[in-house]
């Protein structure tokens, strides 16, 4: 995601009091919503503004495949101006083709104005009018945090983060080839075509829904399948879950989904209050012989997070990589990918961090 985009709502090193955003949904289907093949959604966990998700356990026939992305796009666009990226990648054939909004900051606008209306409700007839107008009001069910705040949806453009992640994958792909493989937070889907591409039977996971169907989308054009279709292909397959790892519902659901062999995160940690959750959650999310990528552009929040690991005994290799600028607008940044083993072996005897004192 560019720098830009985020400036006038993120301060600072990026620490966001401003991605405070948005009240929790319930995550059911609703009405009139259609189950899209390999889906899931959770009880307890948000859902974006497109509503484009729904719970289903049936898988979808070769018939519904073949058409299926081009069904997508035309829900995208039905929300959606987009523009097509083209996005080199170190190491590949061909720049990735990728769908994008066609205005980030319109995205950040259209929940800043839920917000604005949750709020006024709010002061206007109390919490719990307010409670009842952001579960049902015309902008639908949009990204919680885990202390009752709201998110931000930056992940209209694409990331530093997330194309190290993708150059990684590109440059080693055997590391990657049947794996079953999480991805925490998915943005536009370039580290999820990549990871396809490698031959991953990968799982995305957001707490938006939008950013669910552009990832799915662009992944599917790059030559994902629709699980159970994609066995025996030398393509990798995709399924989306809308789920919300900061709150409890959604790390269960993440938990029972698992073991992975691999859990891949790309620049997802703003809230110091986020550290002892994704700390307690990564060891849980892997087998005894997995490993998580990590992948921070050094803010103060992920610094701090990969100082408790060290601190806890973690056990990991980190490459830096600096791009001046990276591809698709994503800006200047010095990208660091920590790649952890063995944590998951290690799971019952981890426990959260404390919090460090501040000094005096």
């Amino acid at each position: 995601m560019g720098e830009g985009q985020a400036k006038r709502f993120i301060s600072g090193d990026g620490e966001g009091q401003a991605k405070r955003i948005i009240n929790r949904g319930d995550g059911e289907g609703q009405e009139g919503v259609e189950a899209l093949p390999g889906d899931r959604a959770v009880t307890g966990n948000p859902v974006g503004h497109m509503n484009v998700v729904a719970l289903t356990t049936a898988s979808p026939s070769p018939m519904v495949h073949m058409s299926f992305a081009p069904r997508l796009r035309w829900r995208i666009q039905r929300h959606h101006a987009v523009r097509e990226l083209e996005v080199p990648i170190t190491g590949a054939e061909a720049p990735y083709r990728v769908i994008a909004p066609a205005d980030p900051d319109a995205v950040l606008d259209q929940t800043a104005r839920a917000f604005a209306r949750h709020e006024a409700a709010k002061a206007a007839d109390g919490a719990q009018h307010s409670q009842a107008h952001a579960q049902h009001g015309s902008t639908g069910l949009v990204g919680a945090t885990s202390s009752g705040g709201w998110h931000m949806p930056y992940w209209a453009t694409p990331w530093a983060s997330g194309l190290a992640v993708a150059e990684a994958v590109v440059a080693e792909p055997g590391s990657v080839a049947g794996a079953r493989v999480m991805e925490l937070g998915c943005g536009l889907g370039i580290t999820a075509m990549a990871l396809v591409r490698a031959g991953a039977r990968l799982t995305v996971v957001d707490c938006w829904g939008e950013t669910l169907a552009f990832c799915r989308y662009n992944a599917l054009r790059a030559g994902a399948q629709n699980p159970p279709h994609g066995a025996g292909n030398r393509l990798g397959t995709i399924r989306t879950r809308l789920a919300d790892w900061r709150t409890d519902p959604g790390r269960d659901a993440l938990i029972a989904g698992g073991p992975y062999d691999l859990v891949v995160a790309a620049d997802v940690l703003y809230e110091p209050e986020d550290i002892p959750i994704l700390f307690a959650l990564l060891p849980r999310l892997v087998g005894p012989a997995g490993a998580v990528w990590l992948a921070e552009p050094g803010r103060t929040t992920s610094r701090k997070f990969v100082q408790e690991t060290d601190d806890a005994g973690w056990i990991r290799d980190t490459a830096t990589v600096t791009r001046d600028p990276w591809p698709a607008d994503a800006g200047r940044a010095t990208v660091r990918l920590h790649r952890y083993t063995g944590i998951g072996s290690a799971r019952a005897e981890l426990r959260a961090p404390s919090p460090r004192p501040h000094p005096a």
